[in-house]
């Protein structure tokens, strides 16, 4: 399993268009694709997931890959998130 800190940047706040942004990301891996903010813990694949999170605090998040291509899912949305 790896973990990696994220925040969304200024820049791409977490709103729907980044939210599906991220979803289609996530959904090109077959690895579990997950993020915790404030103990709730959310599926990355899931539009509605990622929106109930809250646009109000955007950072002290953890993503969290696990499974055969997690290395791979992992740096392609901390790619994205630096972008």
């Amino acid at each position: 399993m790896i973990k990696n800190q994220i925040t969304f940047p200024e820049g791409k706040p977490l709103n729907r268009s980044s939210a599906a942004q991220l979803v289609q990301i996530a959904n090109r891996f077959e690895s579990r694709v997950m993020i915790e903010h404030n103990q709730k813990l959310v599926n990355a694949k899931s539009m509605l997931g990622l929106l109930s999170l809250g646009l109000d605090d955007q950072c002290n998040m953890v993503l969290l890959a696990e499974g055969p291509d997690e290395d791979a899912a992992s740096a392609a949305i901390l790619e994205w998130l630096n972008a």
